[in-house]
């Protein structure tokens, strides 16, 4: 059932410069929740990937349409970092991110 493979609740950071006296500070705020599932890559995807010059371990798929800005962006799970390597790919209804847990 296709809720019950998105219903993982994810977070949408976006980066933000501050500019203090000390220079630019760099910080992620929250952006949005939204529904997903983080899904780790095979072995020989990451190969076809860094083989392309992409550094990858996981996939992100949303139900929801997701714009993203790649160097803006990151999306947080449990503690964990997930950075987008490439733009969104349309799959169906959903849109998938390959990304790299940082």
């Amino acid at each position: 059932m296709r809720t019950n493979l998105l219903s993982k609740r994810i977070q949408l950071q976006t980066k933000t410069v501050v500019e203090s006296a000390l220079g630019q500070t760099e910080t992620w705020l929250p952006v949005d929740w939204i529904n997903g599932r983080i899904v780790p890559l095979s072995a020989e995807t990451i190969a076809s990937y860094q083989q392309l010059g992409s550094s990858v371990t996981h996939k992100v798929i949303v139900d929801k349409d997701v714009t993203l800005n790649l160097a803006d962006y990151r999306f947080v799970d449990n503690g964990t970092t997930y950075t987008p390597t490439n733009p969104p790919i349309t799959m169906g209804d959903n849109k998938t991110i390959v990304v790299l847990e940082s």
